[in-house]
């Protein structure tokens, strides 16, 4: 059986470093690569010309750059493992860019906002933390950035003060900035529906702490329980001890949990 090629997306400030321990503990079985995302740690942007209709740093834009990056390392298919904004894009390419996805771990995801209004305000509160970045600097912004409840639970780790250094080392600020705005939630498109027709395999990781993202994957379950267009049936992994950030504040968990579902994603191809 021929090893998967597992690629790790990061979250909004991070880098592709975030995965060190959790790719050591499963590069024995499986080809691990990690990349910073555009705008984040050692990545440049040096041309858009990603033949989108949507300008920008856009969820398609990226999805194009990974596509292109899977083709270069000529990968027939990967398992994506995302966290918050990399797992909305591993959610995107699962469900949009199938035949290049054979399974997805989705590690506090969304599919994205249905109600224009709520689009609105979101798009809005992100327009104005890429503002207050550009006024403020990166400091300052991450200090601002983390003090919001979704990170209760991660400001309490031994291993803050290492992670918030971490997020000083980006070399692309311009971009980081525009990332925050284009790659909005309010923003992306709505992957709802097209969850009712899912085709490849996916996992939903949450932190026990982490309320509002257990409410979101388990609706994503439901959704696609409900409908008659797929029999995949996703596995939610609550990792205890953790909120937002449960791959980092519990990793040994979390671990297990993805490579039970490499194995299993092997298994069915």
């Amino acid at each position: 059986m021929q090893s998967s090629v597992v690629v790790f997306l990061h979250g909004f400030l991070g880098t592709g470093g975030d995965w060190i321990s959790v790719m050591k503990a499963i590069s024995g079985s499986a080809r691990c690569i990690a990349v910073d995302l555009p705008g984040h740690g050692r990545s440049k942007l040096l041309g858009q010309d990603f033949d989108l209709e949507e300008p920008g740093l856009s969820i398609m834009a990226f999805a194009k750059i990974l596509q292109q990056l899977f083709d270069s390392l000529q990968c027939q298919k990967v398992v994506l493992v995302g966290y918050s904004m990399g797992a909305r894009i591993s959610l995107y390419m699962a469900l949009r860019y199938n035949y290049k996805v054979a399974g997805a771990v989705i590690i506090s995801g969304s599919p994205g906002l249905i109600d224009e209004e709520a689009r609105k305000v979101r798009r809005a509160k992100d327009d104005f933390f890429a503002c207050s970045f550009a006024a403020s600097g990166l400091e300052p912004f991450l200090d601002a950035w983390y003090s919001g409840e979704l990170w209760n639970s991660l400001r309490t780790h031994p291993h803050f003060n290492k992670i918030l250094a971490s997020r000083l080392q980006h070399c692309d600020l311009k971009n980081l900035e525009r990332v925050l705005a284009d790659l909005s939630v309010g923003r992306q498109p709505s992957l709802w529906e097209d969850l009712k027709s899912c085709k490849v395999p996916l996992q939903f990781i949450v932190g026990e702490k982490d309320v509002k993202f257990k409410n979101i994957a388990q609706k994503m379950r439901d959704t696609m329980c409900q409908s008659t267009e797929t029999t995949n049936v996703p596995e939610i992994v609550e990792i205890p001890y953790s909120g937002h950030a449960a791959h980092i504040e519990n990793p040994l968990t979390a671990i297990s949990a993805i490579s039970r579902f490499i194995r299993e994603v092997e298994f069915k191809s």
